[in-house]
């Protein structure tokens, strides 16, 4: 892995925890997401919170 790969990687993991923190802390916010039936769903919603989870590390 390069390190730019490495350090998407990282980049992502860290979104994901926040949004983790993000819907643990707001309901409705954990509702809009199990409502997603896909991982396109799950993107868009995600994208419009203001998170960049949708490409694979290795594809910046």
């Amino acid at each position: 892995m390069s390190d730019k790969d490495l350090s998407n990687f990282l980049k992502k993991i860290e979104q994901l925890n926040q949004i983790a923190a993000l819907i643990k802390n707001n309901p409705s916010k954990k509702l809009s997401l199990s409502k997603c039936k896909n991982h396109d769903e799950v993107i868009r919603l995600t994208t419009a919170w203001g998170f960049d989870i949708g490409k694979r590390w290795g594809e910046y």
